[in-house]
């Protein structure tokens, strides 16, 4: 297919003549991008690689097969922040709040509840591993420290504290499972792939054009924290005085039922969904939130097994029921977005032809000259 010069060979009207088999494996390759991505940007894509094949070149090369496979698993991975660059900022941008927003509750108590057990087992002076204690809170004091260093402006730093709070809650899990907890991995399952999403929404900042969070943003997220741990402290303090425990210590939650928590977060999620800046965090928050609250319900369970007994099994479920639940949630968002853009170029093509209702054009129904 190449010409002796060296160059690639031409037809009669000068088009450049490439092997079918080439085009077909590149547009294989293609394949392994997300629809949106693929619909938007797939006939310029396999447009440079044609152009920038060898003369001769009848297959891919392993650099362009691996620099595609790459390419493809990064939008996959930033498929849940949306398909479009605005979408990933507005994602980004709003689950760096409230992400922490809704963690640092259950930081506040698990470290809690952890500082209350190495206090009783060694005295106020003693000291044990909190990993041995409570096999999460090594994942939440690098998570705090993790948040504390991004609101700093320390972001690379911030990111590596986050990505070790992943580390140490897969670890974690790993523990429990190790020493036949199973039910308390199962628990905690959601809460470890909760950090291990704030990792990667700090990793993918970048990628998604955020940049530092400006004061506001920052003092957003920090009265954010505020609000809902000085929240839930208050919707407990009035059950946890009457059991006499602590507010962190989860007695007073047994009115907080999976379908009681179900309700708020499905109707929140619902709101968000409307609004086109809210729109674009709905998977991962949707994901995150099915997994939350599976975790707490008989879902995996008959009403004849124990609810207690679960195994690594349940735990792989839960997680990949919130992952099916966050690709859904995706489409349903891509759905929408592109309704609204078809919605918005009909109305500047109504309004550029002088046919918008109330605004000079004729209305449905109304005679018009011939």
């Amino acid at each position: 297919m190449s010409g002796h010069d060296g160059h690639h060979d031409t037809d009669a009207a000068g088009s450049v003549l490439v092997a079918p088999v080439l085009v077909r494996d590149y547009r294989r390759l293609l394949r392994l991008f997300p629809y949106t991505y693929r619909r938007a940007h797939e006939a310029e894509m396999l447009g440079h690689l044609v152009d920038g094949a060898r003369p001769g070149q009848s297959r891919p090369t392993r650099a362009e097969r691996w620099d595609l496979l790459r390419a493809a698993a990064r939008e996959w991975l930033l498929a849940p922040l949306g398909s479009s660059p605005r979408q990933r900022r507005a994602a980004t941008g709003l689950l760096l709040v409230v992400l922490p927003a809704v963690l640092v509750v259950m930081a506040a108590r698990v470290l809690a509840f952890a500082a209350a057990i190495v206090g009783a087992m060694l005295g106020p002076s003693g000291h044990a591993p909190l990993l041995t204690t409570v096999p999460t809170a090594s994942m939440w004091t690098l998570w705090l420290a993790a948040v504390a260093l991004t609101l700093a402006g320390a972001q690379r730093v911030g990111l590596a504290a986050a990505v070790l709070a992943a580390v140490a809650g897969v670890g974690g899990l790993a523990v429990s499972l190790g020493a036949g907890s199973s039910y308390a991995a199962y628990l905690d399952a959601p809460w470890v792939a909760a950090v291990s999403v704030y990792a990667g929404v700090l990793a993918a900042r970048r990628a998604c054009r955020v940049g530092p969070e400006p004061w506001t943003l920052r003092a957003a997220t920090l009265g954010a924290m505020a609000l809902t741990v000085g929240g839930f402290a208050a919707a407990t303090a009035a059950d946890a005085a009457s059991f006499g425990v602590p507010w962190w210590s989860g007695v007073a939650l047994s009115p907080w039922t999976p379908p009681a928590v179900a309700a708020p977060v499905v109707l929140l999620l619902g709101v968000a969904l409307l609004w086109r800046r809210t729109r674009p965090a709905v998977p991962v928050l949707g994901g995150l939130a099915l997994a939350g609250v599976l975790s707490r319900s008989a879902f995996f369970w008959s009403g004849t097994v124990n609810v207690q007994t679960a195994d690594l099994g349940n735990v792989l479920e839960l997680l990949a029921l919130a992952a099916a639940a966050t690709l859904v949630l995706t489409w349903v968002v891509n759905r929408l977005d592109e309704l609204a853009e078809v919605r918005a170029a009909h109305r500047a093509r109504l309004a550029a032809a002088g046919g918008m209702p109330g605004r000079g054009g004729p209305r449905p129904g109304e005679p018009t000259a011939v």
